[in-house]
């Protein structure tokens, strides 16, 4: 695995181990999601996206690179999981405040 900053590692372990609480923990109270074309701010709105994700999909995420460009970081991951086309290459892009995850956007 690519060497991460520690909010983004311990999202992905914590996704990959169904731990929905240690993921929600990764964002700043304040941060935002872009996921399948919905914008979602704060955490009581990434909990409920978190949930809902791992029940439909019950992801696991494989990053393949990381990159810092621009004051973000740039991850390319494959996913697996309950969906068709599995697995498929996402793009992950984080945006970092203060050793939290203050925004994510998945394409």
């Amino acid at each position: 695995m690519t060497l991460l900053d520690t909010a983004i590692a311990r999202y992905f372990s914590a996704t990959n181990a169904r731990n929905n609480q240690l993921a929600a923990e990764c964002f700043d109270p304040d941060a935002s999601v872009f996921d399948e074309g919905q914008q979602l701010t704060g955490l009581e709105s990434i909990q409920h996206w978190l949930q809902q994700s791992q029940q439909k999909y019950q992801p696991l995420v494989q990053v393949l690179t990381a990159e810092h460009n621009y004051g973000e970081v740039w991850v390319k991951a494959k996913v697996s999981g309950l969906f068709q086309g599995s697995p498929i290459q996402l793009n992950y892009v984080f945006a970092l405040q203060d050793g939290k995850i203050s925004r994510l956007m998945i394409r």
